[in-house]
Order: structure tokens, then C-alpha cells, then sequence
């Protein structure tokens, strides 16, 4: 009691004196608390002992003892000084500040920053700002161990938070040993997202020989980031790759990049560009460009790594503006194509420009009836080869029926596909100019019975059965179309006269939760199609035409079953009875529990066009280290068309990640470090795109 009192009356005494102070230097007025407190009036001099608790200016400091020179405004602080402002902490033996400016110096010192979890240590501290630092004979790290996995020595640093720490005689440990040395090194030092190098990659590949990749990173604004790579290959040469991703708000965001190398063994400058943009403007109008430009048609064979990517067929840049209204939509756009398989973009059909309008669903005035209504006219570009204008207009009218009491859907749509051609250099025995008009007729018919039963399967209480058969057919009027341009596959509308009847069956069940709830879970989806021709073609037959011996199509299987939650099944296959075999198959398993770990599995075979199997995993069970494995094998080749392992090992204060990819024509393996909070960027590191 006596104590409280004792600080109250302190208080109270000091109170008018420190208060004028604050206001004279614009600091707030500051709290002192103690088990004693001695004032020399005369020296205007405060000594505060035991439990020693001080606070002013956002900041508290608590110490064994304290001396307050009021006239000159210094304080000396003596005996486990901790000092916390906003979350950072600066501790030591003996601390000199002046309370005006702030400036202080700690013996014997730690610097302790929560977000980026940076720890520093000293000899001599000097804190020279809110965010400036000078450290003699000091060292610093993140990790939290008392011998941490890593740290930087110095003979002086000087650290400024939010920028970077400079040093001069700089060692790098692993643990206690020293690994590298530095007469002067520049590290960054940020709670956010921060500029500066990240932790070059190395590895060897087949085709880049040695390579070691060296990313800077660029915190340009919370909404802007870029990465640069150095990409210097021994078989290659030396690359620069870029990456620049940006948010101008919710409804402007995009990114723009490249990779650009004089490529040693073709002895010329080769790389990509890339771009994205969207743009969402007022009036339900939006504008998004997309560019993917390769400087030659086997540069992604060469450099890229995704599968996808180094075996792709071609690449589309286009520019496209929308606009929607209730049941229309309209746009226009350009589109350049790369053709990696032709071995010239000279013949390439460009569409520039290609306008687009689609009616979905109009209700038609006093009639039971919809229009649909799509229009793309289109006009085709290329340097040899015949182009032109093409028209395309597709109408059709619609009605929708519930027959039965709803128990029976009826759908009956009428239309054609009207085209108009205006070409130039046409081959001989097509029309220049020509019109053209094919009819069709559509009908589908559609029931479900459905049936709910109570049971006690896979933890089930109540199950739900819907059967769903349905019966469409196709009618499309035979015409000749051969002496018509040819574009694409528009031009050339199939004649057909099918029927096609179909068998789906869904299965469910509700699950009661720990906490009294339900919910619904799908366990398992099986169709069964199967179509009869009449005359004219299937689209689903690798032979287009119908044989009339064998009007059947082949009966398809479709299948996804989830055993569990997290395991899921799916089947696809293609049985052909007149021949009394599958023409076609695709398995696939694959299991997530959510938490990191996931198995799949998946095979493909089509008769006399492809068969092989795929395989990957990736797991946490491991941790701290984590793995990731994919393999696809081809068996019509014999071979492995790719495989890809990944390890990363990841402790609290640094992560090492390595990488093994073998593909048809190239192996190459990576690996690369990371430091917590010095060689991190607060985002995903990039590599040269395209690679």
C-alpha cells in the first residue's frame, strides 16, 4: 500500500514538470513506475529502483534500475533493460537514450523484430532513429535457436528496417562454422514484401548444360511486383527472363513478361513474350488481351519444362472486347495463331478481326416458342494460301415442354447453319463468293425417377437413387458442301440422322455431423450412351461415314465413384459390339485429404492412336520434408515420357528445394535455397517464363 502511494504521490510531483517537457518537444508525457523512486531537486535528477517500469511515446521499457536527467532529457538504464515498441524489442546490460530524440545505445544488445521474426545481436547497439540501427562486433539471423541453423557476422552492420542492412567483414555461418566470407555485403531487412536478390538456383541440364539462375526481386507498390532472372547456361549462353504482375483494383489486374537468350547452339537471339490484361469496365463491358509469342516454332521444345507447354501445337494471342446484356452478348476480337507443327506461320488462318454475337433464350411474343441466335463473321488472313470473309449464322427456335405433370421433358428445336464466303486465291473448283444454307432438327425426350430409403451404408442414414434415361435425336439435311471454302471444321456441317439414348444414374446419401447436423454427399454418377445412324455421319467414330452394316455406335461407359470423401474413381470406355472389343478406356483413382498428401493414378488407351499411364503423389507425412513425384509412361513408344521429383526440406528459418525432371531429348536437375525473411519475396518465385 505504502508503495502504490508512494508512486502516486511521484507521479503527481512529476507530473506538471514532465508534461511541459512533452509539450516543449512535441513527445507524449511519460509514466514511470517503481518499487523506489528518489528525486535531487536540485539536479532536477529522477532515479527509479527495483521493477523499474517506464512508458512514453508508444514504447515501454522496463529495467532493474534508472536514472532520468530531466534538464538534458537522458535517461541511463541499468540491469536486464528490455525496451518493446510495437512489437519490437531491443534488450541488453546498459542502455544510454535520449528521450527527446529517441537515440539511444545498448550494451551487450539484442534486436528482436516479431513480423519477419529478424533477431540481431551486438556488442554495442546503437538505435539511431524508429528505424535505424548500428551494430559493433554483431551478428543477425532469423532463426530462433540458441545456435541458429544460420546467421551473418560483421564487424559493423548498419541496419535500416524496411530497407537493408549493410555490412563490412561479413561471415556467413552454418551453425558455428563459417562458410563464407564477404569483405562487404547488402541484405535486405523488411517486415513486407521487400526488394532485393532471392537465393540463386543451380542444377546441370541435357540441353543447358551447367546453369545457375540468379532472381532479383522488385517490390515496386503493395499493388506492383516484378522478378528478374539471370539465366546463364553453359551449352546456351545467357538469358534475362521477367515477370511484372500488377492490381490496379478489383476489376484491373494483368501481368507481362518474356525470357530472351542468344542461343549459342543456333547462333541467334530466341525467347517469348507473354502478357495477360482484364479489364472490367462500366456497362457490363470488359476488355482482356492475351499474348503468347514464341521467336521460332521449336523454342518451347527447347526451353520449356510443364508438360503442356514443351509439346504444344500452338500458341493464341488475341485481344477481345464483350459486351452483355440480359440474353445477348456481343464481342469482338483478334486472334493470331503460332503453328509449332506446320514449319511455316505463312499458311496460318488469322482471325483479325472476328465479331461475335450470341442471343440465348429469346422469348418470342405469343408463341410458346425461344430463338436462339448465334452469329460469328470472321475475317481470315494469312500470307499464302486462300482467305477472305466467312459469315456464319446458326438460329434455331426452341420449346421447352414438362409433359405428364412434369414428369416427362420435351425439348424440339428447328434451325440451320446459314454461311456466306467472299475469298480471294481460292484452290481450283471452289466458289470466290458463295451462300449456303443447312437445316437441322433436334428433339430430346427426358424423364428421372428418383427413390429415397433409409440404411445404415458407409456411415449413410438415408439414401437418394435418381435414374435419369432421355432419348434425342438428330437430324441434319444432307447437302454437298465440297465446291464451299474451307476454313475449318464450320465449314463442312455433317449430315446426320441419329438417335441417341442415354442412361444416367445418380447416388447420394446424408451424413450426420458430430454436432447434430446433415449433410448431402454424392457417392457415385454412371452413364451409359449409346447412338443408332439411320444414314449419314458419327462424329464419335474415328471413320466419319456409316457403314451400313454396322448403324450402331459404339456403347460408351462414363463413371465417377467416390468411395470416401477424400477417393474418388473415374472410368471411361468405349465398346465396340460388332467387333466385340473396347475401342477406347481411361481409369483414374486419386485420393486428397486436404492436408497436403494426395495419390493418383490415371490410364489411357485409344485404339491405334495412344496408350499410357500416368502416376504422381505428393506428401506432408514426411515433414519437415516434402515430396512430389509424377510419371508418365508411353507404352506405344516404350518409354517414359516424363518424370518429375521434388524434395523440399523446410526448416524454421530456411528451405532448400530440389528438383529432377527427365523428358523425351533432355534430364536437368535444379536445386535452390531459401532464408527466411532475407531471400523470400512474400510471393511465388518466378523463373524465365516459359521455362
Amino acid at each position: 500500500m505504502k508503495q502504490i502511494i508512494s508512486q502516486i504521490l511521484m507521479v503527481l510531483l512529476l507530473s506538471p514538470a514532465l508534461l511541459s517537457a512533452a509539450e516543449m518537444s512535441g513527445a507524449e508525457g511519460m509514466v514511470i513506475k517503481a518499487d523506489r523512486m528518489d528525486h535531487d531537486v536540485a539536479s532536477d535528477l529522477l532515479t527509479a529502483s527495483g521493477k523499474v517500469e517506464m512508458t512514453w511515446q508508444g514504447m515501454t521499457m522496463t529495467a532493474d534500475q534508472a536514472t532520468l536527467d530531466r534538464q538534458n532529457r537522458m535517461l541511463v538504464a541499468t540491469g536486464n533493460v528490455i525496451m518493446v515498441k510495437a512489437g519490437d524489442t531491443l534488450s541488453g546490460d546498459r542502455l544510454i537514450m535520449d528521450t527527446e530524440t529517441g537515440r539511444s545505445e545498448m550494451e551487450n544488445g539484442h534486436i528482436f523484430m516479431s513480423q519477419g521474426n529478424f533477431r540481431a545481436d551486438g556488442a554495442q547497439i546503437a538505435r539511431l532513429g524508429d528505424d535505424q540501427y548500428a551494430l559493433h562486433q554483431g551478428e543477425f539471423t532469423t532463426c530462433d535457436a540458441e545456435v541458429p541453423s544460420w546467421k551473418f557476422g560483421a564487424t559493423d552492420f548498419d541496419v535500416t528496417v524496411e530497407e537493408y542492412a549493410t555490412g563490412s567483414n561479413v561471415v556467413f555461418y552454418v551453425k558455428n562454422v563459417p562458410v563464407f566470407y564477404f569483405p562487404y555485403l547488402i541484405l535486405p531487412v523488411k517486415r513486407e514484401r521487400q526488394s532485393g536478390f532471392l537465393f540463386p538456383s543451380f542444377g546441370s541440364s541435357t540441353k543447358r548444360g551447367t546453369f545457375i539462375e540468379i532472381p532479383f526481386y522488385w517490390a515496386i507498390s503493395p499493388s506492383q511486383k516484378a522478378t528478374f532472372n539471370l539465366d546463364i547456361q553453359t551449352k546456351r549462353g545467357v538469358g534475362l527472363g521477367t515477370d511484372y504482375r500488377y492490381l490496379r483494383s478489383r476489376t484491373s489486374t494483368g501481368s507481362a513478361g518474356g525470357y530472351i537468350i542468344y542461343d549459342n547452339n543456333e547462333d541467334k537471339v530466341r525467347g517469348q513474350l507473354v502478357q495477360y490484361h482484364r479489364e472490367q469496365l462500366p456497362d457490363n463491358l470488359s476488355l482482356i488481351t492475351s499474348i503468347n509469342l514464341t521467336s521460332d516454332e521449336t523454342y518451347l521444345r527447347d526451353y520449356a519444362d510443364k508438360n503442356g507447354d514443351y509439346n504444344r501445337q500452338y500458341y493464341d494471342s488475341r485481344v477481345v472486347a464483350t459486351k452483355s446484356w440480359d440474353h445477348w452478348l456481343t464481342a469482338a476480337q483478334a486472334i493470331y495463331t503460332q503453328d509449332f507443327a506446320s514449319g511455316s506461320n505463312a499458311t496460318t488462318l488469322q482471325r483479325l478481326p472476328e465479331l461475335l454475337v450470341y442471343g440465348v433464350r429469346q422469348p418470342l411474343p405469343y408463341l410458346p416458342l425461344q430463338l436462339d441466335l448465334d452469329l460469328i463473321a470472321t475475317n481470315y488472313y494469312r500470307k499464302n494460301g486462300m482467305q477472305g470473309q466467312r459469315a456464319v449464322l446458326t438460329p434455331q427456335l426452341i420449346s421447352n415442354q414438362a409433359l405428364f405433370g412434369g414428369r416427362l421433358n420435351a425439348r424440339l428445336s428447328a434451325g440451320a447453319q446459314l454461311r456466306a464466303y467472299n475469298v480471294e486465291e481460292a484452290p481450283a473448283a471452289t466458289e470466290d463468293q458463295a451462300l449456303v444454307a443447312v437445316p437441322e432438327l433436334n428433339a430430346e425426350l427426358a424423364s428421372s425417377f428418383t427413390s429415397t430409403f433409409d440404411g445404415d451404408l458407409l456411415g449413410f442414414k438415408r439414401m437418394r437413387h435418381e435414374l435419369a434415361p432421355s432419348v434425342a435425336y438428330r437430324y441434319v439435311v444432307d447437302r454437298d458442301q465440297q465446291q464451299y471454302p474451307l476454313f475449318d471444321q464450320n465449314d463442312r456441317f455433317l449430315h446426320q440422322n441419329l438417335v441417341y439414348l442415354s442412361l444416367a444414374s445418380h447416388l447420394g446419401g446424408k451424413l450426420e455431423d458430430d454436432n447434430g447436423g446433415a449433410h448431402y454427399r454424392h457417392l457415385q454418377t454412371l452413364r451409359l450412351k449409346q447412338g443408332y445412324s439411320f444414314s449419314g455421319d458419327r462424329p464419335d467414330l474415328l471413320t466419319l461415314a456409316v457403314d451400313d452394316q454396322r448403324p450402331w455406335s459404339n456403347l460408351t461407359l462414363e463413371s465417377e465413384t467416390w468411395l470416401h470423401r477424400s477417393f474418388r474413381l473415374l472410368a471411361d470406355a468405349g465398346y465396340n459390339h460388332y467387333d466385340q472389343r473396347f475401342t477406347s478406356t481411361a481409369l483414374g483413382g486419386d485420393y486428397n485429404d486436404g492436408r497436403g498428401n494426395s495419390i493418383g493414378a490415371s490410364y489411357r488407351w485409344a485404339d491405334q492412336q495412344v496408350e499410357y499411364l500416368e502416376g504422381r503423389v505428393t506428401t506432408t507425412l514426411l515433414r519437415p520434408v516434402y515430396l512430389s513425384y509424377i510419371q508418365r509412361y508411353s507404352f506405344d513408344r516404350k518409354d517414359f515420357l516424363e518424370q518429375e521429383l521434388d524434395i523440399e526440406y523446410r526448416h524454421q528459418c530456411w528451405s532448400v528445394f530440389a528438383s529432377y525432371q527427365e523428358r523425351l531429348g533432355n534430364r536437368s536437375f535444379t536445386i535452390n535455397f531459401n532464408l527466411a525473411g532475407l531471400f523470400n519475396s512474400g510471393g511465388s518465385r518466378t523463373r524465365s517464363l516459359g521455362r
